[in-house]
Order: C-alpha cells, then structure tokens, then sequence
C-alpha cells in the first residue's frame, strides 16, 4: 500500500509539473503572439504612409488567420457599420459579389432603366498583399478572441473582422482581446490609437476606454 502511495504521489507530482509547465508555455505564446499582432498593426500603418496607398489588417476569426491586404483605389468608410450580426462580422468580399450578382439579374429583369433603383456604391476591390515581413498567420493556441472598432454595433467574436489604414497618416481605433478562451483569465488586451498607430498591450481583458464607444474621427464622417 505504500508502495501505491508513493507511486501515486511521484505521478501526480509529475503531471502537476507537466501542466503548470505547459500552462507557462501558452502564457509565452500569448504574450509573444500579441507582441506579434501589435507588430504587423505598427506594420500595416507604416505601409499605408510610406507607399501612398490604402490597406486593412483581414482576421478570419473562424480559421484564426490574418493577414494585410492593399488596394490602390480610395477607401471610404460609413460613420456605423451595420453588416455584423450576433457579434458575427460578414466576409465584404463575398457580400460585395452577391450584391453585384443581384444588381445584374435586376438589369437584365426588362425593366426600364429609369425605374431600378440606382446602383450601390463598389467597395474598392483589396488583395492580398504578400510581403516577407508579414506574411499570412495562421494561430493554433492563442485565439484572437474578439475586436472591436467604433463603427460596430458590437464586437465580433466570429467571422471576418477588418482594421483599416489610411495613406493620411490614421487608422481606425480598436480594442483586440487575445487569449486561449473566453472564460481564461489569462488574456492580453490590444488598444490602436487611430490618430499615431500606437498600440498599447496589456495584460488582462481591458475594456474599451470610456471615450471610444461613439467615437468617429472626423475623416471618416460623411463617406460612403
């Protein structure tokens, strides 16, 4: 009998030792994962000022992928977004075919001209722009759990999420929590400053500063 206990004892020591040690190895991961995400926002915004052009940070939060995007056409933004539902942002790629496809078979209805609607304005069309520096990432562990942008009913928690950057000098501002799961304590928070690119990293699941709820700088209001 103590010769079980013992045994007992060594074999929860060891699978003790085994999961605090794979626990302060997601907590690296984490830590370095984010440190990472900060980097390709920093990234993305010196792109979007050095080349002239407009691009957006694309995270897939079903496959937890992102990667950067360009487009050399000018990029307007609504004040509100309204695409997302039940924290669930829509793919603007496949929403802007659809709408398209749609328009085409009402043209092609026999209609008069001067009685369909007119049409809707085109998204400028983003591709995926591929650089050595940042190329697509692919996260297994650490999870983006949700973002958030002023222009959001709410924050996405799945489905495509998209963070813009102007050739201006601004991005938008957006709280990203990052982490395991929800319920694990163990998270680290995101915050973008539209105006500087700056993004602030810190431990734990920060809320949204109280003026960012609203908020809407004024080079976005007004465009379509």
């Amino acid at each position: 009998l103590m010769e079980i206990l013992v045994a007992l004892t060594i074999v929860s020591l060891v699978m003790g030792g085994a999961i605090l040690g794979l626990r302060s190895l997601v907590k690296s991961e984490l830590r370095s994962q984010s440190g990472k995400l900060a980097a390709a926002i920093r990234y993305s915004y010196d792109r979007a000022i050095s080349t002239g052009a407009y691009y957006r940070l694309h995270m897939n939060l079903d496959d937890q992928t992102y990667r950067l995007e360009r487009s050399e056409a000018r990029v307007l933004l609504t004040e509100r977004e309204d695409s997302g539902r039940a924290g669930r942002g829509q793919d603007r790629d496949a929403q802007d075919k659809q709408d398209q496809a749609e328009e085409e078979r009402n043209q092609g209805g026999g209609m008069p001209s001067e009685l369909l609607p007119p049409p809707s304005p085109r998204r400028p069309k983003f591709a995926e722009y591929k650089d050595s520096t940042l190329p697509k990432v692919k996260l297994s562990r650490v999870k983006i759990l949700d973002l958030l942008t002023p222009r959001q009913p709410e924050p996405y928690v799945s489905g495509h999420a998209y963070l813009h950057f102007f050739p201006d000098g601004h991005t938008e501002r957006a709280v990203i929590h990052m982490g395991t799961e929800v319920e694990d304590s163990d998270q680290y928070t995101l915050i973008v400053y539209g105006l500087t690119g700056r993004v602030e990293v810190l431990p734990g699941r920060v809320p949204p500063p109280p003026d960012f709820v609203g908020d809407s700088p004024s080079t976005l209001k007004g465009a379509q």
